[in-house]
């Protein structure tokens, strides 16, 4: 009975989060406003002089985790503006991109965070959520792209940006879905190239924020196992 029970628990516990990921992709992506030193679901920033723009539950401690559970990556668009004037392309910096250029996006980022997420060497995959196991989402925020839509291939348009994200990485308590930490960079994939080779380099830089976030996973583990990585940004400024 004990282990039907346990098994039940893991299993409503699954089926929860990956409805709850469902939500997430389709509604709302997290607040990274570098400035915030205490987020809305209670996390506190870590001093920048140790770490960038991050933050973690005040009383964390990564140590009793020796697990990761996948979850989907999500990715949000800005809403900017839709040129369909030629002669006005000119005037913007950024433009919606065309859904095969979110495709090529969204697809090598999402194989890419997962290949490095199974490659990370101080925690094990998991298939199924347990006291031992962090959930781990990555996001990509706020995406602008620098490749203007109908792009003539017999012609060399040279852009000087190809992508700019918000790269975010959330862990989360695979039992109660609690939120542990949270860490985020902004990040341009720059030129310049020719628009007609986005579809190229898109996997290039996608793979690179993959790493990044991993680099992110591996200094909130470092922090948390330092005595006395407190105190962060002082409550009273």
């Amino acid at each position: 009975m004990r282990n039907k029970s346990k098994s039940s628990l893991l299993v409503a516990g699954l089926l929860f989060f990956l409805s709850q990921a469902e939500l997430i992709h389709s509604q709302s992506v997290p607040s990274t406003d570098p400035l915030i030193e205490e987020t809305g679901d209670g996390l506190l920033r870590v001093d920048p002089l140790m770490m960038g723009a991050a933050w973690v539950k005040p009383d964390i401690d990564l140590s009793q985790y020796s697990k990761l559970y996948f979850m989907p990556v999500v990715v949000q668009y800005r809403e900017v503006r839709e040129i369909r004037n030629s002669r006005s392309k000119g005037s913007v910096d950024s433009f919606v991109p065309t859904d095969s250029l979110k495709d090529i996006l969204e697809s090598s980022f999402a194989e890419y965070f997962y290949e490095e997420v199974s490659a990370v060497s101080s925690y094990q995959l998991s298939e199924e959520v347990g006291r031992e196991v962090l959930l781990i989402q990555a996001y990509l925020t706020d995406v602008i792209s620098g490749v203007p839509p109908d792009v003539p291939q017999a012609y060399t348009t040279t852009i000087r940006w190809l992508w700019e994200v918000g790269a975010v990485l959330e862990l989360r308590d695979s039992m109660t879905g609690e939120i542990l930490a949270r860490t985020a960079d902004r990040r341009r994939a720059d030129g310049p190239l020719d628009a007609n080779l986005a579809w190229t380099f898109t996997p290039r830089a996608t793979r690179r924020w993959a790493k990044l976030l991993i680099n992110r996973l591996d200094e909130l583990g470092d922090l948390t196992g330092r005595p006395g990585f407190w105190p962060l940004i002082s409550q009273d400024e």
